[in-house]
């Protein structure tokens, strides 16, 4: 399933996190909660590599090759947290609270991060009630690769992951266009999270090839 991916290494971090900071520097979510590009630039540097290292003690990364064109993670709900990872992205996050704060208002931060529970609550309703199904996340391309083939590539490997587990795979994006690339690779919008006090929407798509989720209404 993965043979044509490469698992992340230390070797790829840098990489790895430049290549977020590109896909999501115009990300709504990120620019809704940094409104200011070059701000927003500083704080996403400053925030992936943490984010990978979260990621990593929960799921596994897989890069496009040594040149990390793309990357994206897949989580296995259900299994055991790896705690030496998470502490380790414990550690890094305490060091970098300090710069992280003076780019930012910590209550404006949080502020902004509550009106997101619609959107997670959805996910919350599938971790609840099921015990293991797959759920992929920071699926990203650096812009200079897009178009090339490289999303297919790696939801291809989940997608089949998810059949021969025989369970049902899990994501959102705030895109639109994200939205129709994973249609057309078998996901089904299961729904559009809107909110007044919000400038976007968030897309929950499922794909569940053997009608898992049809059982809980």
């Amino acid at each position: 399933m993965y043979n044509h991916l490469i698992p992340l290494q230390k070797r790829h971090y840098t990489a790895a996190s430049d290549v977020l900071t590109n896909s999501f520097i115009d990300n709504p979510m990120f620019v809704y909660f940094f409104p200011v590009p070059q701000k927003r630039r500083k704080i996403l540097k400053m925030t992936f590599p943490i984010v990978i290292q979260v990621l990593q003690s929960n799921g596994r990364l897989y890069v496009t090759s040594e040149n990390v064109e793309g990357l994206f993670c897949v989580t296995r709900h259900g299994e055991k947290t790896k705690i030496g990872k998470l502490f380790l992205a414990f550690a890094a996050c305490v060091f970098r609270l300090p710069q992280f704060f003076f780019h930012l208002s910590f209550v404006e931060f949080m502020r902004k991060a509550s009106r997101l529970q619609p959107a997670n609550a959805t996910l919350s309703y599938y971790k609840k009630n099921f015990n293991d199904f797959l759920m992929v996340d920071s699926v990203c391309v650096d812009p200079a690769h897009r178009h090339q083939g490289h999303m297919t590539e790696m939801m291809k490997a989940a997608v089949a992951e998810t059949k021969r587990s025989k369970t049902f795979c899990l994501l959102q994006t705030e895109t639109i266009q994200n939205v129709r690339i994973y249609q057309h690779l078998g996901f089904s919008l299961v729904k559009e999270v809107k909110s007044d006090q919000i400038p976007f929407s968030t897309y929950v798509l499922i794909y569940d090839p053997f009608g898992i989720t049809n059982v809980v209404t």
